[in-house]
């Protein structure tokens, strides 16, 4: 049964997501109790065959759309999406993300009732091959590996900072201009700070069920969080007032890792502190990680915190230089590129 007349839009970024393409769009189609318009995929130039396999569906041309998002990058595809919705709502998706059946219609009664302007679910960790994978996935939902960042562990629900793709009223995002397409891979944490300066709030409910594949490799790892650490100081310099100062924890450490190497090499054993503390914490979590996986794989775990904890310090600290006042550099995004989007 429906929940209103309320008309919903689905935006699906994709780049090179054959994988995952099809289920993904069946998930959105299977979607029940909302009344769900159409499904928009824009796609960033994919050469897998994303875009044949979307255009093979027997609701092409009827109720899911291709259009084409020359820019490639993520933040293009959402505008490009934002600007050709016809419902009255507005959702985000990924390809690479598993979404529950009543995704949409969680997100609709959420809204309802909290009178939130955004809501999203709790990102769920998923992976379907590497031997990294699962202590990858173990990392993205434990504070040892994404610190306060709830919307991937929040056990109830509860107003955040920002939620994974997000779910709007259309009108509101075309209020606020859309996504700002000089901060290319943090947009959405921009978009989200833009909606609670204008005096909305924004949800995370583990009642809207939806899982995400993490990277599989460290090498895809370290190129994401490296990433995530250089734009999000763009939009701390944008947002100086909202951003929390616990992204500074990586930045922070990375800088006392080479204090304490040079105390070393002059001979000094105050540099052993910070290096001693850190195998401690990485002793903590391999314990979390092996009750959680129960598997040997739980011994990759130190080595993936440290990726995730280095490389997203060392883009920061890249952005800290090479980011000046409020001027974005984007080409930044083309040389720091990945194969899909985050």
């Amino acid at each position: 049964m429906k929940t209103g007349s309320e008309t919903i839009t689905a935006v699906i970024a994709t780049l090179n997501e054959a994988r995952h393409i099809r289920g993904c769009i069946e998930g959105l189609l299977a979607q029940t109790g909302v009344n769900l318009v159409e499904v928009l995929v824009v796609d960033g130039g994919s050469q897998d065959g994303t875009p044949e396999i979307v255009q093979r569906l027997p609701e092409f041309g009827t109720k899911v759309f291709l259009l084409r998002n020359p820019k490639r990058f993520q933040v293009y595809a959402w505008n490009i999406g934002i600007a050709a919705a016809r419902g009255q709502y507005t959702a985000f998706f990924i390809g690479h993300a598993r979404y529950a059946p009543d995704y949409l219609r969680q997100c609709l009664e959420a809204r309802k009732r909290t009178g939130a302007a955004n809501v999203g679910g709790v990102q769920v960790p998923a992976y379907d091959g590497g031997a990294c994978a699962p202590a990858i996935a173990w990392a993205m939902s434990s504070r040892f590996g994404v610190g306060g960042a709830n919307l991937r562990y929040a056990r109830e629900e509860c107003f955040v900072d920002s939620v994974f793709c997000g779910f709007y009223e259309t009108s509101l995002l075309r209020d606020l201009g859309g996504f700002d397409e000089r901060i290319p891979f943090d947009e959405d944490d921009d978009l989200n700070y833009r909606v609670r300066k204008a005096g909305h709030k924004v949800l995370v409910s583990p009642r809207i069920r939806v899982s995400y594949y993490v990277r599989s490799s460290l090498s895809g790892l370290a190129k994401q969080m490296f990433r995530y650490g250089f734009w999000r100081r763009a939009t701390q310099l944008k947002h100086p007032d909202l951003v929390p100062w616990r992204i500074l924890v990586p930045p922070l450490f990375v800088v006392a890792l080479c204090a304490s190497a040079l105390a070393l090499v002059l001979r000094n054993p105050l540099g052993l502190v910070v290096p001693l503390a850190y195998l401690a914490f990485c002793a903590a979590a391999l314990f979390e990680a092996y009750t959680r996986l129960r598997s040997s794989r739980a011994l990759l775990a130190p080595v993936v915190l440290s990726v995730m904890h280095v490389s997203y310090g060392v883009g920061y600290l890249f952005g800290l230089f090479g980011l000046r006042g409020s001027t974005f550099r984007s080409e930044f995004a083309n040389r720091f590129s990945l194969q899909r989007p985050s």
